[in-house]
C-alpha cells in the first residue's frame, strides 16, 4: 500500500488545497520535480507550469500555477504560488 503525505497549496488570497496525496509533480526552475512520501527535506522555487497531484485513490488532478515556492519537510509539502490562472 502506498504511503501518503500532506499537501497544502496557498495563494495570497486563499488556501487552494489542504489534504492527503500520494504524489505530486511540480514545475521547478530546472525541470519538473517528483515528490513522494518520505522525500528528503527540500525548498525550491517553482516556475509557471502544470502541477500534477495524485490523490490517495490514484486519481490525477492537474492545475496551472504561476511561479512560487515549494517546501517538503516531515511528510508535509507546502506550495506557495503567486496565482493559479
Amino acid at each position: 500500500m502506498a504511503k501518503n503525505f500532506k499537501l497544502v497549496i496557498v495563494t495570497p488570497e486563499q488556501i487552494i488545497y489542504d489534504g492527503e496525496v500520494s504524489s505530486i509533480v511540480a514545475p521547478g526552475d530546472l525541470g519538473y520535480l517528483g515528490i513522494l512520501a518520505d522525500h528528503a527535506p527540500i525548498i525550491t522555487s517553482l516556475t509557471t507550469g502544470k502541477l500534477e497531484i495524485t490523490d490517495p485513490n490514484g486519481a490525477k488532478n492537474t492545475m496551472k500555477i504561476s511561479g512560487g515556492f515549494m517546501e517538503m519537510v516531515k511528510n508535509t509539502a507546502t506550495i506557495l504560488v503567486d496565482s493559479t490562472p
